[in-house]
């Protein structure tokens, strides 16, 4: 059913001149909180989602009604798109104000989402899109404790929730690094504990899952549970790959990424890396080599952050899981490690003196020369008289 509407719409327009008059004309006129409900009952899709994703215009005049139509409309609206609108754009005006009436209205949404309100055939499920920005909003923005519940609960299955996960994840890009502001205030750091704490939570659920789908794919298994258990993996590690990203482009790695850079100094690095060990540990883990790229990435970005670590780290990924997966076979990765050696030559030669770390480095470009690379070649023929 199409949302859209014409010029020749005029039902919708109607709604849209009742919705526009509430504002300032339904505490002395009653009939327009009358019309506004008529409005989310009518047949035509179109026509309700003119009151549901504005139905806070009837909040000074007629609180009680409106929050009676709010429970009404979540209870047994049938369009997701229309439940999505109305909980991502009016309900959302009260996240702060009344925030317990939020999580009732919520909590019904929850209810139906698996069955009546499930629109992933349509190609993209608004619900958890929304209702992941929910969690964002009142467990990381606010600390309530009831959507951290339900965040534990959905991250158990990535498959199945991978939009809702991600779209928490996205919601949090900038709070992810609150804390590293020079002039950060206890409520902003407070919101990034949170904030990390539920990244924590979603990456352990995803990489449980990824495990346990890959030991499947690596077995002896018949055709049907390798069919189930691919559709796990791939859906557990998007999980785990958006939610690199959110690090990588909201830290600033990306060289295009000018403005938006949560990590700004050698200090706020230090503190991340510091901050954020155990979930780069758990990122690579991942056996795609699309997020070991962009995590190796976001190492190259902290380098000054700690030199030593971080090239511990990324020896640690290019001979771990990267060899494993073959990432020394993508022409990416010999880019990024060739520039990343030739920085540490350039600006950090002093740290090879260290005999098990200069080992580490003929470890990596011996790995990337016998794949072929001719700029690792040539790097590991000329290593002796570059660190001289």
């Amino acid at each position: 059913m199409s949302l859209s509407w014409g010029n020749w719409d005029v039902r919708v327009y109607a709604a849209e001149a009742w919705v526009s008059l509430a504002p300032r004309f339904a505490a002395e006129n009653p009939e327009i909180v009358e019309q506004i409900d008529a409005i989310l009952r009518d047949p035509v899709a179109a026509v309700r989602l003119q009151a549901a994703q504005n139905l806070q215009v009837i909040s000074v005049a007629a609180p009680d009604r409106m929050w009676e139509m709010a429970e009404r409309l979540a209870q047994e609206e049938p369009d997701p798109r229309i439940v999505s609108a109305f909980i991502g754009r009016s309900l959302l005006r009260f996240s702060h104000s009344q925030p317990e009436r939020c999580e009732t209205i919520l909590s019904i949404v929850r209810e139906r989402m698996a069955d009546e309100l499930s629109n992933e055939s349509e190609g993209r499920d608004h619900i958890q899109e929304t209702l992941g920005h929910w969690v964002a909003q009142l467990y990381a923005g606010q600390g309530r404790p009831l959507l951290r519940g339900w965040l534990d609960e959905w991250a158990s299955d990535p498959t199945r929730f991978r939009t809702l996960l991600n779209s928490y994840s996205s919601s949090l890009r900038g709070a992810y690094f609150h804390r590293y502001a020079k002039d950060a205030e206890l409520e902003a750091c407070e919101m990034n504990e949170r904030a990390q704490e539920g990244l924590l939570a979603v990456l352990k659920s995803a990489l449980s899952v990824s495990d346990q789908a890959y030991a499947v794919l690596a077995s002896d298994a018949e055709e049907e549970p390798r069919q189930a258990s691919q559709e796990m993996y791939g859906g557990a590690e998007q999980v785990i790959h958006h939610a690199m990203n959110q690090l990588y482009f909201g830290a600033g790695a990306h060289s295009e990424n000018e403005g938006g850079k949560g990590l700004l100094d050698r200090e706020a690095m230090k503190r991340f890396l510091d901050d954020y060990a155990e979930i780069l540990v758990l990122l690579a883990r991942s056996r795609e080599p699309a997020t070991l790229h962009h995590l190796i990435e976001l190492y190259e970005y902290l380098i000054p952050g700690d030199p030593v670590a971080v090239f511990e780290a990324i020896h640690s990924i290019l001979l771990g899981r990267g060899e494993a997966e073959g990432y020394q076979y993508e022409s990416l990765g010999s880019s990024a490690v060739v520039r990343i050696v030739r920085r540490y030559i350039a600006d950090h030669r002093s740290i090879f003196e260290d005999e098990g770390r200069r080992a580490h480095l003929l470890e990596i470009l011996q790995l990337f020369s016998e794949a072929g690379w001719s700029d690792a070649l040539r790097l590991l023929y000329d290593l002796p008289d570059l660190l001289r």
